[in-house]
């Protein structure tokens, strides 16, 4: 577990919130890729994507209890932006299709409800968004990452029916693929 002393006081406070409703937090995005040393560029925002049970809880009683203590709440197709007080950005994704049991049992504790995916889960959340920096991140990700489990990444891959955007990657950055 990281020390709770890394991770920003109002990062802290939102990861609460979400705990107080029994919802867990998978750091995703850039930052997790430089947790796992997979990438070198730096971001601004803080990307999670959570778990939770009922959606029309998360917008009311999640919204709600962020503009309580300050924050400001806009919704998005994806989920909540988060902006808090001192300017960081927090981006909380509603759970995505590959956030499952295998995924949860590969992610490594950070702090009390913070995990960090596997690398070959965290690409894949890439290609699901393949923005321009995605693409970007993944080829960065095969440059300087250890050891990747590829079995693994192309079975998530399948699950999610990516092959087709992954292979098209895969042929530009020569790697094999799935």
């Amino acid at each position: 577990m990281v020390n709770l002393m890394e991770i920003p006081e109002e990062l802290k406070e939102v990861l609460n919130v979400l705990r107080s409703m029994n919802a867990k937090a998978y750091l995703i995005g850039a930052r997790a890729l430089l947790m796992h040393g997979a990438i070198a560029r730096t971001t601004k925002d803080i990307d999670l994507m959570i778990t939770i049970e009922n959606l029309s809880i998360l917008r009311e009683n999640l919204t709600n209890e962020l503009r309580k203590r300050g924050f400001t709440v806009q919704w998005r197709s994806w989920g909540l932006l988060v902006k808090t007080k001192s300017g960081i950005e927090i981006d909380i994704n509603t759970p995505m299709l590959l956030l499952d049991k295998e995924f949860e049992s590969r992610a490594t504790k950070i702090a009390e409800n913070l995990y960090l995916p596997s690398l070959e889960d965290l690409i894949v959340t890439k290609l699901m968004s393949l923005e321009r920096k995605d693409y970007s991140d993944i080829k960065e990700v095969f440059k300087l990452a250890g050891k990747i489990d590829f079995d693994y990444l192309c079975k998530r891959i399948k699950e999610a029916n990516l092959e087709k955007e992954f292979n098209k990657i895969a042929k530009r950055i020569g790697v094999k693929k799935c």
